[in-house]
């Protein structure tokens, strides 16, 4: 390798040893503050402000983003009740399934409407006798409740009940069904149950928003299909918000270790340039982690946790030791390079003004200006860039810094 190869290489790697830090630092605060979790609850309440569909939401088996009793999607509970029980412990749940979310809506949204349209009908059909008969016609009512099918083929076919008072009673229910369909302004191929269900949500906004994405909608395919579209344009706003937030968090982070053990960019570089054997030796190091794999599995261990589901208990407590451990492990290695990392106090009061090592900004005496008046603002502003230079980079991550290394060593 040339000499400016050298230098990048050994550059990059303590790049990479940082940013693993910076990771394992950010999983443990992610975890403990149930982050990604956090970040899905604040995407569901941009998309369902009414409190009482959103206690329900929460609370259904098949989402359980809040510690709590699940509320059923018929069950009437007050708006005080339901905020209540959205501010309950959340859980660790950080992804939802895009049809999982159609389906709860869609079955709390329908409770009433269906119950209110269609229990009386079902309600009928239930109370005939067990036979073929009963099978079919439930099969047919199933399919108008649940696919908002037309109820044209169900009151043809109540012409072959053979109890003339259920087929009375029956032909007499489809036709009030009809009237309300009517009422509601929705032909016989619409998801009518649904769209009585967003007319009854409470919540303007809510209401006015399902309005508006169901209402290109000719059926119930297509109603999931815009419901699914909303909300997987919520998930990506949401997805763009958290990588916001944890690259703010990785420069915090990268700062405060930067700072707290000198990793100074700049004086690094110029140290591996004015050393060739320290250069070749830190080069030779990071050139064998990378083709042994050691490294690539470190980047990857500690990507992986980050993109890990929020753990609960015992896992929790587990993950963190081994977090804690491998940021003790990533600064040992750090350590261990040899390289102008960490602070020193030393006066050199007894030195002449033009001494090399009153330039040494690794030297915390060197920054007071009583002790360096015609240097330390230099030495600041140059340890203010080298330490920007660190942060910035850091922040990118070691997966980023990986691929250069892997091009570079590679080549």
């Amino acid at each position: 390798m040339t000499a400016i190869i050298e230098v990048v290489v050994g550059l990059v790697f303590v790049i990479i040893l940082l940013s693993i830090v910076v990771t394992e630092v950010n999983t443990l605060f992610a975890r403990a503050t149930k982050m990604r979790a956090r970040n899905l609850r604040g995407a569901i309440n941009s998309l369902i402000a009414d409190p009482v569909i959103r206690a329900k939401l929460y609370t259904h088996p098949l989402i359980q983003l809040v510690k709590a009793d699940a509320v059923a999607p018929s069950q009437r509970i007050t708006r005080a009740e339901a905020e209540k029980t959205a501010r309950r412990p959340i859980a660790s749940v950080d992804y939802i399934e895009p049809a999982t979310f159609v389906d709860v809506v869609l079955t709390t949204v329908k409770a009433e409407s269906d119950q209110r349209l269609f229990g009386a009908l079902i309600n009928v059909v239930d109370g005939m006798p067990p036979g073929p008969e009963r099978r079919g016609l439930r099969v047919m009512v199933q399919r108008v409740v649940r696919g908002g099918q037309d109820t044209k083929e169900l009151r043809n076919s109540l012409r072959y009940v053979q109890d003339r008072r259920y087929r009375a009673a029956l032909a007499d229910i489809v036709s009030q069904i009809d009237e309300e369909i009517s009422r509601l302004g929705a032909g016989q191929t619409n998801h009518v149950a649904l769209l009585a269900g967003v007319r009854q949500v409470e919540d303007d906004q809510l209401r006015n928003v399902l309005a508006t994405v169901l209402s290109g909608a000719e059926n119930m395919q297509e109603a999931r299909g815009n419901l699914e579209g909303w909300f997987n344009s919520a998930m990506n706003r949401a997805s763009a918000a958290y990588t916001a937030k944890m690259k703010v968090l990785s420069l915090i982070v990268a700062l405060c270790f930067a700072l707290l053990i000198n990793i100074d960019t700049l004086h690094i570089a110029q140290t591996l340039w004015e050393d060739p054997a320290q250069r070749a030796q830190i080069s030779g190091t990071a050139t064998y982690s990378l083709q042994s794999g050691a490294l690539g599995d470190q980047v990857g261990e500690a990507d992986d946790e980050l993109r890990a589901n929020d753990a609960e208990g015992d896992t929790q407590l587990e993950d963190a030791v081994e977090s804690g451990a491998a940021i003790v492990n990533q600064l040992g290695d750090l350590e261990a390079l040899s390289l102008p990392i960490g602070w020193g106090f030393q006066s050199l009061a007894h030195l002449p003004a033009d001494h090399y090592s009153r330039s040494d900004p690794s030297n915390l005496w060197n920054y007071l200006p009583e002790n360096n008046p015609d240097g330390w603002t230099g030495l600041l502003l140059t340890k203010l860039l080298g330490i920007a230079a660190t942060v910035v980079a850091a922040a990118q991550g070691a997966p980023f810094w990986f691929g250069i290394v892997n091009k570079v060593v590679r080549r």
